[in-house]
This record gives C-alpha cells, sequence and structure tokens, in this order.
C-alpha cells in the first residue's frame, strides 16, 4: 500500500506542467511510508515545511489529501483531491479516482455526525443520536487507558486520538475494507485503522457487549501501530491488544474469560488451534465467531506467555525489534532465543502445563446483531432455544417462559427447575429465567445463588447483572447493587434502569458527581 502511493505521488509529479525539482522522490516517499505508518504528527510538521516553498506542488498536494484522510478530515481531503482530479483532468490516474471514492464514502457516512473534544483536549468522539449517553463513561475508559498503556509501552503518541460510534454495522462497513457479512460472520464490532478507533455502539446488537474492554482494545493497537511503526503482524497486534484490554481496570495478566479458556482448551485437547498463518491477514476473515473467539484466545496466551517471561521489557524490546526492520523470527530470536515455529511449540507445551479448565453446561454465545426491519423483537431473539440442546430442557423452559409471560412466577419457578434438574446450571436463559420468576416471588436471597454460575460463565450477559441489582437492591447489599448496576452500563448503557438506581446509591456512599452523571444519562434517554 504504501508503495502504491509512492508511485501514484511520483506519477502525479510526473503529469505537470512545471520543473519540480525542490522536493525531490525520496521525500515523497518517506511521506507516504509515515502517513501509512500513521506517524501523522511528523508527516504535518514536514509537510508544513514542504509546502511553504513548494504550495503548488502535485505530489505534495496528493500527501496532503492522505494526510487529512488520515486525521479525519474527510470533508477537507475530498476537496484537496477534487481540486487535483478537475486540474489533471483525463490525465488523472485511476488510483486517485478510487482513492477519492474511498474517502467520500467515509465523509458521506458521518455526515451529520456530532463531536464532542474532552476537557484535555486529547480526545475527539464522533457519535450520532442516543450514543451522546456513552460519552461520559466513554471518557474514563480511553483516559485511563491511555494513562496505563504510556506507562507499559514508556510511550505516548503525540496529538489528538479520533473516536467514532457507529450506532449500526452498516457504518463500520461503509468506512472499512469489511463487509457487513464479514462482520456478522466473525462478530468483528470495532476496528483500530486510518489513524482511529472506531466502533460499533451496544445499541447495534441485541444484547449489547463488552464495549469498554472492547474500546480499550483497539486503543492497544493505536499504540502498537504508532510505536512500532506499523510493522508488527495481526498474530501480535492482537495478542498485545488482547493482553492488555482490561489494563484500564485492572492489573495486566488476566486470566481468559470462562468461554475463551473452555474453547481453548477443548481445541487444545483434539489439536485443532488456528495458526498464525491462518490469522492474516485479519481475524475479522475468519470463518466463524468460534473460529475467530478462538484465535483472539490462542494470541491473550501467547503474548501472556511472553510476558510471564521477560514483561513489559521483554514486550518492548521485541516491538523495538521490528520498527528496525527485522523479521518475525530473527526478531523474537534476539528477545526471547526461539524462532516464531519454536514460540508456537514453546507455547503449546506451556499452555497445556498451565491446566486450562473446561466448564460443564456452558453454551458458546454468539453476538448478535440488529438488523433494521428484522420483524422479531429483541425479546424474541434474547429468548432463543437454539443454545439448548436436550428437547426435555427445552421443553420445560418453553412452558417456564410461557408461565412467566403470562404473571404466574411460582409454576414457570417450577418448570425452571426441571429444567436445570436435566440440563445443569450453565444456560444464561434457564437461570436467568427462574431468577426472574424468583424476584416476583419476592425470594429476593435466593437469586444471587441461582445466578452464581452463569454470572462467571458469560460475564457479558446484561440480563444477569440486571437481575442481581434487583436482588441486591432488595436485600440491602448496596455495594453489590451498586457493581451490578454498573456492569449492566458496561454491556448496554441504554437500559434505564440503572440510571434509576445508581443516584441513590452513588448517594448514599458520597458519590455526589457520579449520581448527577446518573441522572444526566437518564435524562438523555428520555
Amino acid at each position: 500500500m504504501t508503495r502504491t502511493f509512492l508511485y501514484l505521488g511520483l506519477a502525479l509529479s510526473c503529469l505537470t506542467s512545471t520543473v519540480q525539482a525542490k522536493v525531490s522522490d525520496a521525500q515523497l516517499g518517506d511521506l507516504h511510508e509515515a502517513i501509512s505508518d500513521w506517524q501523522t504528527h511528523e508527516v504535518r510538521r514536514t509537510l508544513t515545511e514542504l509546502m511553504a516553498v513548494e504550495p503548488d506542488h502535485v505530489g505534495l498536494r496528493f500527501v496532503e489529501s492522505r494526510l487529512l484522510f488520515f486525521e479525519g478530515e474527510y470533508v477537507d481531503s475530498v476537496k484537496r483531491l477534487d481540486g487535483l482530479v478537475a486540474e489533471l483532468g483525463e490525465s488523472a490516474p485511476p488510483s486517485v479516482l478510487a482513492f477519492r471514492a474511498e474517502v467520500a464514502k467515509t465523509r458521506d457516512a458521518l455526515k451529520g455526525f456530532d463531536e464532542h473534544i474532552t476537557d484535555d483536549g486529547r480526545f475527539l468522539i464522533r457519535y450520532t443520536g442516543r450514543d451522546k449517553a456513552i460519552l461520559p463513561y466513554l471518557i474514563d475508559v480511553l483516559k485511563a487507558t491511555d494513562a496505563a498503556l504510556s506507562k507499559d509501552f514508556s510511550y505516548r503518541p503525540k496529538g489528538r486520538v479520533l473516536v467514532e460510534i457507529y450506532p449500526e454495522i452498516k457504518y463500520l462497513a461503509a468506512v472499512s475494507s469489511l463487509t457487513e457479512t464479514d462482520i456478522e460472520t466473525s462478530g468483528t464490532i470495532a476496528l483500530c485503522k486510518y489513524n482511529r478507533l472506531m466502533f460499533s455502539s451496544p445499541r447495534a446488537l441485541v444484547r449489547g457487549y463488552g464495549w469498554r474492554d472492547t474500546v480499550a482494545h483497539e486503543f492497544v493497537h493505536y499504540y502498537v501501530t504508532k510505536v512500532s511503526r506499523n510493522a508488527v503482524p495481526i498474530w501480535l497486534h492482537e495478542g498485545i491488544a488482547k493482553f492488555q484490554e482490561s489494563r484500564w481496570r485492572a492489573k495486566p495478566g488476566q486470566p481468559l474469560a470462562p468461554p475463551q479458556e473452555d474453547l481453548l482448551a477443548r481445541s487444545l485437547k483434539a489439536d485443532k488451534l488456528v495458526t498464525f498463518q491462518q490469522m492474516h491477514p485479519s481475524m475479522a476473515k475468519l470463518p466463524s465467531q468460534q473460529a475467530a473467539g478462538l484465535a483472539f484466545a490462542e494470541v491473550h496466551t501467547v503474548v501472556d506467555h511472553l510476558h510471564r517471561r521477560k514483561g513489559y521489557d521483554g514486550i518492548n524490546a521485541l516491538l523495538g525489534n521490528l520498527k528496525s526492520g527485522q523479521e518475525m523470527s530473527r526478531a523474537l530470536k534476539g528477545v526471547y532465543g526461539v524462532s516464531l515455529d519454536g514460540l508456537w511449540s514453546q507455547w503449546k507445551r506451556a499452555i497445556k502445563k498451565r491446566g486450562l479448565k473446561t466448564y460443564p453446561g456452558l453454551v458458546q454465545q454468539s453476538l448478535e446483531f440488529r438488523r433494521p426491519g428484522d420483524p422479531k423483537k429483541d425479546e424474541e431473539k434474547e429468548s432463543s432455544y437454539s443454545t439448548i440442546k436436550e428437547k426435555s430442557v427445552r421443553d420445560f423452559t418453553h412452558l417456564g417462559e410461557l408461565l412467566r409471560a403470562r404473571n404466574r412466577p411460582k409454576a414457570a419457578l417450577i418448570e425452571y427447575q426441571k429444567a436445570m434438574a436435566i440440563g445443569g446450571e450453565g444456560n444464561p436463559m434457564i437461570q436467568n429465567g427462574a431468577a426472574d420468576s424468583l424476584i416476583k416471588l419476592s425470594r429476593f436471597s435466593a437469586v444471587p445463588e441461582t445466578l452464581s454460575r452463569v454470572e462467571k460463565y458469560y460475564p457479558s450477559f446484561v440480563r444477569t447483572h440486571l437481575n442481581l441489582g434487583k436482588a441486591y437492591l432488595k436485600i440491602g447489599d448496596l455495594e453489590r447493587a451498586r457493581s451490578a448496576f454498573e456492569a449492566v452500563i458496561g454491556i448496554n448503557p441504554f437500559h434505564p434502569l440503572p440510571y434509576m438506581a445508581l443516584p441513590k446509591l452513588y448517594d448514599a456512599s458520597g458519590q455526589s458527581a457520579l449520581a448527577e452523571r446518573a441522572r444526566r444519562t437518564l435524562e438523555i434517554l428520555k
């Protein structure tokens, strides 16, 4: 891609009628390469100096159009490109026209979006509609991640960080090379591309998702690309991002979530892993959400393995070797003493010794995207029986759902208990149906125990946290109630119940600023 833009810049220079010798071909090449490596702050400084000498240089004007795109200035980028195309006429290279079309597609997709600049000027956030409700919670994550990563990498990218929130997956498809089918097949909900963080709003999915860790994950990609000058292969990129995505809230080396641990444990036993080669060129191109989930679990534990050996000093030294142009195996040998194939074998031995657990009754959950015009209501999608394999368990659960819908909680609970007796306690639909019934029966103290397993198995299942919040509130355990409702915001920040309950909980603990924030968010949602 860098070479393509270099040749394109040189071709544009040759098309001009005046001699433009003050800017060399090498300078143009360096500028294009630096843009592709996201060194935008450096390019802007150099470009300003060069254009002060030769403002009409066609090659420099094309560099500027690319830089404006990478700076998130899509309207201005298209204007510069239109000027070039008009000047060159029929001589305009097809690749210029193709690039102009891509930039215009992004410009058009985000037309009418609102903008918010954080009080410190560090982040520019683009959003639309109800996504305004996310902003204060998003800013907390961005600032905490920025602080943690700058410490871990001993580096802080210069300039403002652009973050874009998309209300539907069609926007993510419009501004990237992915199709909507790619997104749904792989479960891709966010990207870090073109020098910016891009993520789908939780309202783009039926049950929401753990969007805070996802945003942090993409921010790690931003750091890694900048610090390495875009020299890191996809498996390592994703591994570092997965390993670091919880750094905004926790120490490094957090364990895999049960669904990922279960998937990796079973795949290791069956010797059916996703190789580093299969992960290229993108996790989003893997054939299923399960394959993508397995790949993320693998690379997470690979980077954890590297961190256990030499900490951040080792990881940063590896990034430095790659930045200097070393091939992957040589870069690894220089720090860890193993080639890429050697690392794969070493990791497999180490991860098998660690004794990963499987979780009886756990059902692998897929992300479900909202589709405009879908006749099914979200509640119907959330109550899907497809994850229940045994017919008798499915039948008892279905009967429980019918009875609960007819406001017969006592009878419904009996049916859920029959389903649990046969099918175990690992399905969030069954356990939450039972919890709903217990709450209706005012048996609040029984709810936490009923949900204990699914809370651990499915940390991003929002209904579990809602039921726990309700139960803890009635029991009088205010600290756990607050934690449960905060967990809801981290999955579906558009549900009104947390913002109705949290102000009193925050006030009770002397957190008046957080209480007022929750009240303001509720007003936005109204």
